[in-house]
């Protein structure tokens, strides 16, 4: 049976924190969005989708393969965003700020890693966020109510993440939301 997996960028506890302080005044006037679990939040790097477990392993090498030339580096996590545009949101992120160039080619080290184990290389750019809710009806009533809080106008600073290392995550689709399970790291070339 295959597993659901992505690679990401994993965040450290005390930026979840900050994160969740940063977007409390939003969560309250915005109930109804699907607010990402701040133990979920993640970079995301290469979603993969259905995995064969016995992949994994050669998941595992490839990437460290892959990764082993790339220094460690420092982004910073600031401002909302959204997507597709601010009058009719669909996603709605934190920003990303710092060595976005050494984020983007960590991106496309892992996933020009993953396409000879049958991954497809993404066909669109590498767009760095981090996703922290999504918008499923009265789209532009959100995009009102965002705007009416400043929130793209208002940037926030909630820290700096160094990126050290690559984690696959295994997700689950449950009722109560996506669960996700650190399955491993691998260390960027320290």
């Amino acid at each position: 049976m295959g597993l659901r997996t992505f690679l990401a960028i994993d965040l450290p506890s005390s930026l979840q924190s900050a994160i969740g302080r940063n977007i409390r005044t939003v969560q309250r006037e915005l109930p109804r969005l699907s607010w990402s679990k701040p133990e979920n939040l993640h970079i995301n790097l290469k979603f993969l989708g259905d995995t064969p477990e016995s992949q994994v392993d050669q998941i595992h090498q490839v990437v460290e393969t892959a990764v082993s030339h790339v220094s460690p580096f420092a982004i910073e996590l600031k401002g909302f965003g959204v997507f597709p545009d601010d009058r009719s949101p669909r996603v709605l992120w934190i920003g990303l700020g710092g060595a976005l160039d050494s984020l983007a080619t960590l991106a496309e080290c892992v996933g020009r890693a993953m396409v000879p184990l049958g991954f497809p290389q993404e066909d669109r750019p590498f767009r760095p966020h981090l996703t922290v809710g999504r918008v499923k009806k009265d789209h532009r009533e959100v995009g009102r109510t965002l705007d009416a809080l400043g929130v793209f106008t208002d940037p926030f600073f909630c820290g700096q993440l160094p990126v050290e290392r690559v984690t696959l995550f295994k997700s689950e689709l449950r009722p109560s939301g996506a669960v996700y399970t650190k399955l491993w790291n691998v260390s960027l070339n320290a």
